[in-house]
């Protein structure tokens, strides 16, 4: 009862701030896409990566044994006066593989094979402009371990789990949208509670289900390029796709991708560029110039996705190639990464098992 009543206590206590509707800078990162916010009082101002795919909220704490070795944080949990180590009886701490003696020491992977390793605590954090916001659960993390470099100093989780910050928040519904991942000087948004709508054109918004709780799985139906509808087999799909904004590239089943690349080397009149580190197709372009490439359309059930050339295609124009930014699948899970839901409102009705989206100039948000 007493854990109860403190759970109820801080949650009373974070929805007495501002409505807690709020908004947060996103930008782009190397591949990922950060979000600004601050932790501690005084608040300290970081970055971190803005992740759906995942539900723990954590930031690198000091002194650590294993740093993420660009982040620029220099969070010590001693020095705010609003932090706290989460006790073994907390009921957060049941939900993190940990052990337990006096604190709550936790251990998280990421299917990337990435980890955190700290003691679960609660601070307050700022977004944006906002009001600071007690209370929030999250990993102090003392022991890091990413394999792709960047200079985040955290994760935010925005899964559907109890950890994230979507669910200790109680939002119904929060959006993104995210600028072109080869514009480093413009920045997006995450807009948090009622700030959370497309205000784009009705005839623009498209919806369609979310089917799972454990991820954010969408119900793909089919991939054309340009009119032509690939000859995907109906069950390819059977174990859906989650859309994630902490993976870059789209990660599809080998039988559908083998359809794409098959498809792509009928409509492209360039040569393929061979030996390409990390894709699996690539063209050589000539002279620099970039071909104009039809549209590919995910199907998803009651609601078409176009993406433009710019979303499924990687141009180097330096180098002289364009790439497929997609990637075959190691295991039998589909992925829907964020360089395909580049300059698109995305807006995740958490609450209506829905998801909503909208093409959209993002800097402008």
């Amino acid at each position: 009862m007493r854990r109860s009543q403190h759970r109820m206590d801080a949650l009373g206590e974070m929805l007495t701030v501002s409505g807690i509707d709020d908004r947060a800078t996103v930008h782009d990162g190397l591949g990922e896409y950060m979000m600004d916010l601050a932790v501690g009082t005084p608040a300290l101002a970081f970055s971190a990566i803005m992740d759906t795919g995942s539900d723990l909220v954590w930031a690198q704490c000091r002194p650590c044994v294993e740093c993420l070795p660009h982040s620029p944080l220099r969070y010590v949990p001693s020095n705010s006066s609003t932090y706290s180590a989460s006790p073994c009886t907390d009921s957060y701490c049941k939900a993190l593989p940990s052990t337990c003696t006096t604190a709550c020491q936790y251990h998280y992977d990421y299917m990337d094979s990435s980890w955190t390793d700290g003691v679960l605590s609660t601070e307050t954090f700022t977004f944006g402009s906002g009001d600071p916001i007690p209370n929030i659960t999250f990993g102090c993390g003392y022991n890091n371990s990413f394999n792709t470099p960047f200079y985040a100093s955290g994760l935010v989780g925005l899964g559907p789990g109890s950890l994230s910050l979507v669910s200790q928040l109680g939002f119904g519904k929060f959006s993104y949208c995210l600028t072109s991942i080869d514009d480093l000087s413009s920045t997006g948004a995450l807009l948090l509670g009622s700030l959370a709508e497309l205000k784009e054109p009705a005839s623009a918004i498209r919806s369609t289900p979310l089917v799972a709780d454990s991820y954010y799985f969408l119900d793909l139906r089919g991939i054309s390029v340009g009119a032509t509808l690939l000859p995907i087999p109906s069950d390819t799909f059977a174990n859906k796709i989650f859309i994630d904004s902490g993976t870059t590239f789209t990660v599809l089943p080998r039988a559908a991708l083998e359809l794409v690349k098959h498809e792509l080397l009928s409509v492209v009149d360039l040569p393929p560029a061979n030996d390409i580190p990390w894709f699996d197709l690539c063209f050589q372009l000539k002279s620099g110039e970039v071909p104009q490439l039809p549209d590919m359309t995910f199907h998803f059930s009651g609601a078409d996705m176009v993406l433009p050339m710019p979303n499924y295609m990687v141009v180097d124009t330096e180098a002289g190639v364009m790439c497929l930014a997609m990637k075959p699948s190691s295991v039998p899970m589909s992925i829907f990464g964020n360089f395909q839901q580049q300059n698109m409102h995305i807006l995740y009705d958490v609450a209506g098992k829905t998801l909503s989206f909208a093409p959209a100039e993002c800097q402008k948000l």
